[in-house]
């Protein structure tokens, strides 16, 4: 191709070169290019817009000089038409126009299908992190209701354990109360007759007053005196528990 500095008409060289000629690998302006494609010989050569162009070297064989129009299957290398009959005797070969369209076109290819890939991948990737998000979300969801539940049922267990405790021990109390009771009445009693006694000391011995000290004595024989029974007691056990213990009863979590 040409270079990239040429960007005058190459045939009259007076019009700007708008136009490249692929075959000839010459810049062309509007009126040239349309005196080329009458000719018969250059009817069928094929135009790219110059500004679309990206300029290279002329592509010449070094050795002939000729134009690299050939591509040399057998060495992988461009050929002009003279080294078909030289060092590239009985080679296979294609149309450079052809093997560098064909390699266009699966370069084109390889890229679409990278690009497509890499979207696809792009897709996969937001679509998995927004359902990685949502189960995050599920898996907090989870552990706070689990949660929520285990400090209702430790509530409840408080309250009822609060509850038998408070039971029990107004069971506890009101034996106590009704021992107490009865201690107190006899120590009225008691009270009572030690008055009696005090009063019965002041008067004057004489017959009654052996009946009244021995009914005095019956008296006394019937205050009772309980026995003190066994004073309840009362401790509370705490059970040690460890973060650890509460990770457990809560569960766990696989990330993979």
């Amino acid at each position: 191709m040409a270079q990239a500095a040429s960007k005058t008409c190459e045939i009259c060289v007076s019009a700007p070169g708008s136009q490249y000629c692929l075959d000839c690998e010459q810049y062309y302006c509007e009126n040239c290019k349309s005196l080329h494609k009458r000719q018969k010989i250059s009817t069928n050569h094929q135009f790219q817009n110059a500004s679309e162009l990206i300029p290279e070297g002329k592509s010449r064989c070094s050795q002939h000089k000729e134009k690299l129009n050939l591509m040399c299957n057998t060495c992988n290398v461009p050929v002009c038409t003279s080294c078909v009959t030289g060092k590239h005797n009985g080679h296979k070969f294609s149309k450079l126009v052809d093997v560098i369209a064909q390699l266009r076109g699966e370069n084109e290819k390889h890229i679409r299908d990278k690009t497509n890939e890499a979207n696809q991948n792009i897709t996969k990737i937001e679509d998995s992190l927004k359902s990685f998000d949502n189960d995050v979300e599920s898996v907090i969801k989870a552990i706070t209701d689990q949660s929520n539940n285990i400090k209702r049922m430790v509530d409840k267990s408080v309250s009822k354990m609060i509850a038998l405790v408070k039971e029990q021990s107004t069971k506890e109390k009101d034996k106590l109360m009704k021992i107490l009771s009865a201690a107190k009445s006899t120590l009225v009693a008691g009270q009572n007759l030690d008055r009696r006694r005090q009063d019965l000391d002041k008067t004057r011995p004489d017959e009654t007053m052996v009946q009244q000290i021995n009914k005095m004595k019956e008296e006394i024989s019937k205050l009772d005196i309980d026995s003190l029974p066994e004073f309840p007691k009362i401790s509370f056990d705490s059970k040690a528990v460890t973060e650890d213990d509460i990770r457990q009863l809560i569960g766990s979590y696989t990330l993979r």
